[in-house]
């Protein structure tokens, strides 16, 4: 990668704004930086483009880089091996677009619904709260509570409020868990232009930083009801709900890109991925035929490829042993019997000339 020399330090990189915000000056130390010594300066002519923008397909948004110090752990992780679905260019307008409809996505677990985000938030430089809703979270996560501090009563933000004010997205992840009681708070926080009113705070009125984006995940929302059988627990989202929202329905990857996640393994060949994938989706189809109870997530298969290249010196009994852990102790005995079946016939049809 090209990089620059920090004209204060040495400190060298393709991209110095992060340094200089943190080590020069804050925001006005980097636009003084850029004044004396120009843009370019900053960053990298070959990559500004790069560090300025991301984009999938035709649907393009701006990196931020006023993100403030403290807010920077909240960031993802990026994973440079993430790959994006079709309908992700839409996610990514839905989460920049000022005056956008937010997003849910829907579908089986292990489909990449909470990581879609995330990786597009990593890409954008975006601060990201993540909450997982159960039956134990209350209405106090969501909007605060006064609580005794130092012998002293004071209100403490909840992770809505919070994030509003902070312009961090925050992803409701697994909302069909919620209670009605917390869906009602999100609903007036959902219209375009929409605010939260603390009434717990004496009515006092939160309105949104300008890069604050709410978004969801659920497994059981809209066409999805008919699998509420397989996630126990959940609850119905109304109608009147469902409409506040963009919905997308989220499938596994197709087995070309699932493949080349795997790949991403040390010691992973594409042969060995190939065969992997097409054990995968010959799970998932039986399971939509309903011979299976289980579908299967690419989060178990990537635990059984990392299980593999640990076994792969048993050679042909690696794909079994590795699946013991990863596959066959996570589901009943009877489908172990199925599951084990398919891999014995995608094993025999890779030795197969």
């Amino acid at each position: 990668m090209q990089k620059l020399k920090c004209k204060i330090c040495d400190f060298e990189s393709g991209n110095l704004f992060p340094h200089l915000v943190e080590k020069h000056g804050g925001e006005a130390g980097a636009k003084e930086y850029g004044r004396q010594h120009g843009k370019d300066a900053i960053i990298h002519p070959d990559l500004q483009n790069k560090f300025l923008k991301f984009s999938i397909g035709s649907s393009e948004a701006l990196v931020r880089s006023d993100v403030p110090v403290s807010l920077k752990t909240f960031i993802p992780k990026l994973n440079e091996n993430y790959q994006f679905q079709t309908f992700a260019s839409d996610v990514l307008l839905d989460l920049t677009e000022e005056k956008s409809v937010p997003s849910m996505l829907t579908g089986h677990t292990g489909t990449g619904k909470t990581s879609l985000y995330e990786q597009i938030a990593a890409r954008l430089n975006q601060p990201l709260l993540r909450v997982n809703v159960n039956g134990q979270t209350t209405i106090s996560d969501f909007v605060g509570l006064w609580t005794v501090k130092g012998g002293e009563t004071v209100w403490v933000d909840g992770a809505l409020p919070w994030c509003m004010k902070n312009g961090v997205w925050l992803i409701v992840d697994e909302i069909d868990f919620a209670e009605s009681a917390i869906l009602s708070v999100l609903n007036s926080v959902l219209e375009v232009g929409g605010s939260l009113v603390l009434k717990e705070k004496g009515d006092e009125v939160v309105r949104p930083n300008k890069n604050f984006k709410i978004c969801a995940t659920a497994n059981t929302a809209g066409c999805m009801t008919e699998w509420r059988h397989l996630y126990q627990g959940t609850n119905i989202l109304n109608d009147a709900f469902i409409d506040r929202w963009r919905l997308y329905v989220v499938d596994y990857l197709p087995e070309d890109a699932e493949a080349k996640v795997l790949q991403a393994i040390k010691g992973m060949t594409p042969r060995v991925a190939k065969h992997m994938c097409q054990v995968a989706n010959a799970i998932r189809k039986s399971f939509i035929e309903e011979d299976l109870q289980n579908t299967f997530s690419t989060r178990r298969l990537l635990d059984w490829g990392y299980l593999l290249t640990r076994h792969r010196h048993l050679k042909a009994e690696a794909p079994l042993r590795a699946a013991e852990a990863a596959i066959f102790s996570k589901v009943s005995r009877e489908d172990k019997v199925v599951i084990e079946g398919i891999i014995q016939r995608v094993l025999r049809s890779r030795r197969e000339p």
